[in-house]
């Protein structure tokens, strides 16, 4: 019995939150001033960083196999050749994005 009141109860809670709130029906968008430059560098280094790691990830992959298939590297486990893969891709993404960071500084100077 007290576990169906206390259920009763979050399940009312919950539900009042939602009822009362207020919907904004009108999108404003973001003002000039409204976010700190860097966060907006920031943001668009995360993006380059993600977006380009959908990229590196399948090549590093490629070329660890590659090196793998020569006797270049050798791994003892699969996870251990994954976590290279990742580090490889990482660092390649983390490049690509410094760079553009480099060149929308010197372009915007």
């Amino acid at each position: 019995m007290l576990r169906k009141t206390i259920a009763l109860i979050l399940i009312f809670s919950m539900l009042g939150c939602t009822l009362s709130a207020q919907a904004e029906l009108s999108y404003e968008p973001y003002g000039e001033d409204e976010f700190p430059i860097w966060t907006m560098k920031l943001r668009r280094a995360e993006s380059i960083f993600f977006g380009s790691l959908v990229l590196t990830f399948p090549l590093a992959m490629l070329t660890w196999n590659l090196l793998d298939n020569f006797g270049v590297v050798s791994s003892d486990s699969q996870l251990e050749a994954f976590g290279w893969q990742l580090l490889i891709a990482g660092g390649l993404s983390l490049g690509i994005s410094t760079a553009d960071w480099i060149i929308g500084e010197v372009q915007g100077a």
